[in-house]
């Protein structure tokens, strides 16, 4: 009899109840095997066979609890990073769209410039080394695009324009919005029109997460764009990748891609757990390590 105390009380509830026993719910397990061996119809070798059946059945109903929550996790797992890839996908369509289209207007706006400079030439020679400044050239920033590339276009402008660079910040300011004009306001004097500064504000405040420039792996060649107009959109992506993870020597670039190699191997639960931290966690070791540590636990 004593083998019915090593069962779980849930096992002796359900054995009382096939032995046609009025159970409570509050029974503890001693008072429980009293009332199933007081039982009329209790034989302990028939009754072990159907504690035993009973065990069996319930580890088969957990198990294949078990499994079905499994399929369903996997299913969900599967799903999210789907999603995930496809809205990755997505953003990476916008922005290299939004990227050929500002190339677009830009190259635009650099013909319609040297023909009018040309046209300057032509009517009044002793204008050449001072052309009319353009403004209308240079376009409202968008801050939801990489600022580096913003800044590229406007200096290219200006530089086309023959804007004086001691009048950059001053044209800047239009085509920010005006919280970050704001933001430069409250630069000290003797740095708030000095461009460089300004610049170095913006890129630290407004760049892109690595993350996103990281781009330039699954950048593709567009029919409508040429070569160079390749080099220079992989150029920046890659660029604003190595600055933004802080590479400053070939150990540590070398790191940076070993690092972003096993991210890649990584199953989709560990990058949902290491989600907050994935995008700074550039060492290989640590990283190896992190994983290890997760899967032993």
């Amino acid at each position: 009899m004593a083998f019915l105390l090593s069962k779980k009380k849930e096992h002796l509830i359900e054995l009382a109840e096939e032995l046609g026993l009025i159970v409570e719910a509050s029974l503890t397990k001693p008072k429980l095997k009293d009332l199933i061996v007081k039982s009329p119809d209790y034989i302990e070798d028939d009754v072990k066979v159907m504690i035993d059946s009973i065990v069996k059945d319930r580890i088969r109903t957990e198990e294949e609890k078990l499994r079905r929550e499994q399929r369903e996790y996997e299913e969900k797992l599967r799903r999210e990073e789907r999603e995930y890839e496809e809205k990755l996908r997505r953003e990476e369509r916008e922005y290299e769209e939004k990227l050929r289209r500002e190339e677009r207007e830009y190259e635009l706006e650099k013909l319609r410039i040297q023909a009018e400079k040309n046209a300057n030439t032509m009517n009044n020679p002793e204008n050449v080394q001072a052309p009319k400044v353009i403004h209308e050239t240079f376009h409202k920033f968008n801050m939801k695009d990489d600022i580096s590339l913003n800044l590229t276009l406007f200096e290219r402008h200006a530089e086309l324009t023959f804007l004086p660079k001691k009048d950059w910040v001053q044209k800047l300011i239009g085509l920010i919005p005006i919280d970050i004009a704001h933001l430069i306001a409250r630069e000290p004097a003797d740095k708030c029109n000095d461009y460089n500064h300004v610049k170095g504000l913006l890129l630290k405040r407004f760049k892109l997460s690595p993350e996103k420039l990281q781009l330039f792996i699954s950048h593709r060649k567009s029919n409508e764009r040429t070569w160079q107009d390749f080099f220079y959109e992989i150029q920046t992506y890659f660029d604003g990748w190595i600055s933004g993870s802080n590479v400053e020597t070939f150990d540590q670039l070398r790191e940076l891609i070993i690092a972003d190699q096993i991210k890649k191997s990584a199953p989709y639960e560990l990058r949902e757990h290491f989600l907050d931290e994935w995008s700074t966690i550039n060492s290989p070791a640590e990283i190896a390590e992190k994983f290890e540590e997760y899967e032993s636990v």
